[in-house]
């Protein structure tokens, strides 16, 4: 009990507790979130950049991934040298809609860290023979993630059939044929494109004086150029039917059936809609869900079920159930009708809902006890369009939504046809 109480304390302060959030843009467009914590001697610095794999070039799918792999490496591999030395951690990673640069490191190091950073936004130096050892590399990391898996190969094929290829109908890593077509100076055209200070947000986190930050900031970075940004296109675009998708792989062990909907708002315009739309759907994959109950007595029939919602590019919804029997699949494509007129009714309760609420505060808790949990809380959701303010008031939002919201968004996004149906079989199955 005295654990239990030390427990529900710590989470009240917590989540009561505003991060003190410094918020600031240089001259050239630079946004700047310092966020001081000063628990431990350590620094975690990112740069954001607004762009990802939907920036890619026609025909040059791969391009914002590639780049990332080489700018991690440019300068003759001295701040990778120096971050060693020091005993950082590092990384980088793209998505669709963001490619981001991270080091985490004793305090004392910030001047130096910030000073790097500067020069990978500043220029980009490839040396040949680094393009094509990465190249190669991207090429193999290809084959692990798709050529050989056979739900990677299967997520592309959903991509592409889809969705357009200019708005995300192909997977961040990119064709291999489109990879291998790469050349230097398409990374170089990418880079003087969307790698730009008014294109970035640079988080700190950590333990600094607030202010002499700023000035090594201010010294580093405000003399970068901004460049000017070409017009994003739109990934709210009508999707023109119904797409039926049938996947044969003899590797596969289990059938799988996917329900995908679009969802009809955008999550940086309606963020209340969209925290709304979480909610129920963790809450529809709990053990005591109807679902659930409903699915225990299809033991023999369904093995696996849950459901993503994709808010970042696309904005739809999956549903996706699996099953050990081939034949199971028309079983649950015919109950399935069954299961969206329930959800459709209203199926979530206040009981739920509070579970399903306190579980995702205590998760927003300990986030703001991590300095690289907070960083990428904050790049995240920055990178899908929210304020700081937003972000701020996110937990406030979670308590906030009511049963019937949540009733009434799913009744909006599951009225609609699917967009799509993939049913993933075993390789020479035929269908009648």
């Amino acid at each position: 009990m005295k654990n239990l109480v030390f427990f529900l304390i710590f989470l009240f302060c917590s989540l009561r507790a505003d991060y003190k959030v410094d918020e600031f843009s240089l001259k050239n467009g630079l946004k700047v979130i310092m966020i001081e914590k000063k628990s431990v001697p350590i620094i975690d610095c990112s740069v954001w950049f607004k762009c990802g794999s939907k920036c890619d070039a026609l025909f040059k799918s791969g391009e914002a991934h590639f780049l990332e792999h080489l700018a991690c490496k440019n300068h003759k591999r001295k701040f990778m040298n120096y971050l060693g030395d020091i005993g950082a951690d590092w990384n980088a990673f793209t998505s669709a809609n963001m490619v981001c640069f991270y080091e985490i490191f004793p305090k004392e190091c910030l001047e130096k860290v910030l000073s790097f950073e500067s020069e990978r936004m500043r220029s980009l130096e490839i040396e040949d023979k680094d393009f094509q050892n990465e190249k190669k590399a991207i090429l193999e990391e290809r084959g692990m993630r798709v050529d050989s898996n056979e739900w990677g190969k299967s997520y592309e094929v959903f991509l592409s059939t889809v969705f357009n290829r200019q708005v995300g109908g192909v997977d961040v890593i990119g064709w291999k044929h489109e990879i291998e077509s790469i050349e230097v100076e398409d990374l170089q055209d990418y880079y003087r494109t969307w790698i730009v200070p008014n294109n970035a947000t640079l988080i700190l986190v950590g333990d600094f004086d607030k202010e002499e930050a700023k000035q090594l900031i201010k010294k580093y970075f405000e003399d970068i150029p901004a460049s000017k940004l070409p017009e994003k296109i739109s990934s709210s675009k009508e999707i023109d039917g119904k797409k039926s998708i049938e996947y044969k792989s003899v590797k596969m062990k289990s059938s799988n059936i996917r329900y995908t909907y679009k969802v009809p708002f955008l999550f940086k315009n309606n963020l209340r809609k969209s925290t709304a739309l979480s909610l129920a759907l963790e809450i529809l994959e709990q053990p005591l869900s109807f679902m659930n109950g409903i699915l225990k007595q299809m033991t023999n029939t369904v093995s696996d079920f849950f459901f993503l919602y994709f808010d970042s590019v696309h904005e739809y919804v999956d549903v996706y159930f699996s099953t050990n029997a081939i034949d199971n699949l028309d079983k649950i494509d015919a109950a399935w009708p069954y299961f969206r007129k329930r959800i459709i009714n209203g199926c979530i309760n206040e009981s739920d809902l509070q579970k399903i609420k306190r579980k995702k505060l205590i998760e927003l808790a300990y986030k703001k006890e991590d300095i690289e949990q907070i960083s990428n809380y904050f790049g995240g959701n920055l990178m899908k369009g929210l304020s700081v303010k937003e972000i701020l008031s996110l937990d406030n939002l979670i308590q906030s939504i009511t049963v019937k919201e949540c009733n009434d968004v799913l009744k909006e996004v599951f009225s609609t046809s699917p967009i799509a149906v993939m049913k993933i079989l075993p390789k020479g199955y035929d269908r009648d």
